[in-house]
């Protein structure tokens, strides 16, 4: 019954992860709000620092290095202040680079010490009939793989989507700013790889989650037959046993082939897709560049130069490679979604339920050996205290002291509350 009832669970949170989850996630990580607010500050400088540098490639090339081609007596002292200027820029955005990596691992950390914290309390208050009803290995699985997708997450994953969105976007005004058509037609070649890239994440996306719940299922089931080995042998179950492992090992394959396989896929697609972007751009700006074409950018109107065709290629790179980066990152977003759903539906669970009516209480004996008195404190002595409809006058009094071996397990129990 447990076995089926654990099953339904898995099936009902397979496909997608239960609402409200992200919003919980980043509740936990916003505890540390100094932080993260330098690490988008970081996360920011970088990606600038990267699109400055690509930018300045036009100006480095047009203004600094053609002057300085078939010039008798040329003047390097321009160029050598260009391109400490570049190499600054680029140790700002190393630097930053460098800072938000390390400072995400403490919040990361934090984070995870945190959710562990909380749901290990939360479950020492769980009715017996919790863990009656779900696989003990299933349980363990929260606490191992889906808290270590979760960190994978928090330390990778949405900081590397976060970056990779802000340079995107810092690529593509650097692109507006030297040249409106060609980003227009970046944009449009962008339009059709996302078409692309969705099918190719949706799919991958539903079957990670699908590998994330069928590997609680085959940690449950491992743990729960490692520990009833001998009512296996007793029954004579083994081969029973070894069917069942291979049916849901065989489901875990399957949710994991598939989602690798689609998975895998993204990266080349999108590479492959850029670099024919690279291709087109660099053949169309030749065009246009050797047939003097004028071009058009928020900076103004001109002739397209080698310069400005040498910074749009290398924008578009730096406008693509995000792409990619965000698409395999946000199988790891779903991954770590579901393994978060599972981690909070522990948390949800309601507590038990106290409805006694006796009371462990420490007492003060009296001379007589006999009479008895609550006290706040460490005495050596305890009685059972029964809640009674009246004053408290009466409860007490109707108390039985521990005495024997009650008396040393509640005195053992009480020690390990401590």
């Amino acid at each position: 019954m447990s076995e089926s009832r654990e099953r339904d669970n898995s099936k009902r949170g397979m496909d997608k992860a239960a609402p409200g989850t992200t919003r919980r996630i980043f509740g936990y990580i916003f505890q540390y709000k100094w932080r993260v607010a330098i690490i988008v500050l970081c996360i920011v400088i970088g990606a600038i620092a990267q699109a400055g540098a690509a930018l300045f490639l036009q100006s480095l090339i047009d203004t600094y290095i053609l002057p300085l081609v078939g010039s008798s007596q040329p003047d390097w002292w321009p160029l050598i202040q260009a391109l400490t200027l570049m190499g600054i820029l680029y140790a700002l955005g190393t630097f930053s680079t460098w800072l938000w990596g390390w400072l995400v691992v403490t919040v990361e950390q934090g984070t995870l010490k945190a959710i562990r914290d909380e749901m290990f309390a939360h479950q020492q208050h769980l009715p017996i009939v919790y863990f009656d009803t779900h696989e003990h290995g299933d349980t363990m699985s929260r606490y191992t793989n889906d808290t270590d997708t979760l960190r994978q997450a928090i330390s990778q994953s949405f900081p590397q989507m976060f970056s990779s969105a802000i340079s995107a976007l810092a690529a593509m005004i650097a692109m507006l700013w030297l040249s409106i058509p060609f980003a227009l037609f970046t944009l449009v070649f962008t339009a059709l790889l996302i078409v692309i890239v969705r099918v190719l994440v949706t799919r991958s996306g539903m079957y990670f989650i699908k590998q994330q719940v069928s590997l609680g299922d085959v940690n449950a089931f491992v743990e729960e037959s490692v520990n009833g080995q001998k009512v296996i042998k007793v029954f004579n179950h083994e081969n029973a046993t070894a069917e069942t492992f291979d049916k849901k090992n065989e489901e875990l394959f399957e949710a994991s082939a598939l989602a690798n396989t689609y998975g895998n896929n993204i990266m080349p697609v999108v590479g492959n897709m850029g670099y024919m972007l690279y291709v087109l751009l660099a053949i169309v700006g030749g065009v246009v560049s050797l047939a003097g074409i004028g071009n058009f950018g928020l900076s103004g109107a001109g002739t397209m130069t080698l310069g400005t065709l040498i910074s749009l290629l290398t924008l578009s790179r730096a406008f693509i490679n995000p792409i990619g980066q965000v698409s395999m990152q946000f199988n790891m977003v779903m991954m770590a979604l579901a393994g978060a759903s599972r981690i909070f539906s522990l948390m949800d669970e309601p507590l038990e339920k106290d409805g006694g009516s006796v009371e462990l209480v420490n007492i003060e004996v009296g001379d007589d050996g006999r009479t008895m008195t609550e006290v706040d404190h460490e005495t050596g002595h305890w009685a059972w205290k029964r809640a009674a409809d009246d004053d408290g006058t009466r409860s007490l009094a109707a108390a039985a002291k521990l005495e024997g071996q009650a008396r040393e397990v509640a005195l053992k129990a009480k020690s390990k509350v401590r």
